[in-house]
């Protein structure tokens, strides 16, 4: 059978996808993300993953899944932080706002002629954080590597969100798990608990 391939180096995404108990290689891209800066987020999320997915595929055979997951807010879009008082700053902005995480989906099975290119969107209300909460939680967690310097599949995390409507997989681990088990299914793949 083909294999699946990962094109992504992201732990939250090899978690996810091994919960399904689906084999799977993982082949990041290195495709450089800053030579696409379109204004409109769904399209540029949308962009990206299938940038790196093509990526993948020009030297790989096989069922390609990449993503690629940012927050916009208030017409910023927060990416990994570069260091910790990046970090800092972006969740002091977060703090008691309204934000959207997208996540942009590509995936590819040459064989079926299964192509699908997508964004999914999640709304999210922060609560408030608090000074020193900030401060412990930037020098506890990993937050560069973390779009908007959070991982809502941290149980901690998950605390500092009040409201969450859209892909709790696409928000939790960057991969659209409600999207993606159908497509595996009509590649042949079943997946198990």
């Amino acid at each position: 059978m083909i294999p699946i391939i990962l094109a992504s180096g992201s732990k939250n995404r090899q978690t996810i996808l091994k919960s399904i108990n689906i084999p799977f290689q993982i082949v990041v891209s290195n495709f450089d993300e800053k030579n696409v800066r379109e204004k409109n987020l769904s399209v540029r999320a949308k962009k990206l993953a299938r940038l790196k997915g093509e990526v993948v595929y020009k030297s790989n055979r096989g069922i390609i899944i990449s993503a690629d997951t940012f927050t916009g807010c208030q017409g910023k879009v927060l990416e990994k932080p570069g260091n910790r008082a990046e970090a800092t700053n972006m969740l002091i902005f977060l703090s008691g706002k309204k934000a959207v995480n997208y996540t942009g989906f590509y995936y590819q099975d040459p064989d079926k002629k299964i192509t699908v290119s997508k964004t999914f969107q999640t709304k999210i209300q922060f609560r408030h954080f608090y000074e020193n909460e900030i401060e412990d939680y930037v020098n506890k967690f990993p937050v560069t590597r973390w779009a908007g310097a959070y991982a809502a599949s941290e149980l901690y995390v998950m605390g500092m969100i009040a409201v969450v409507s859209g892909s709790l997989t696409g928000l939790t681990h960057g991969l659209p798990m409600e999207c993606l088990i159908p497509l595996l299914i009509r590649s042949g793949f079943h997946s198990t608990p």
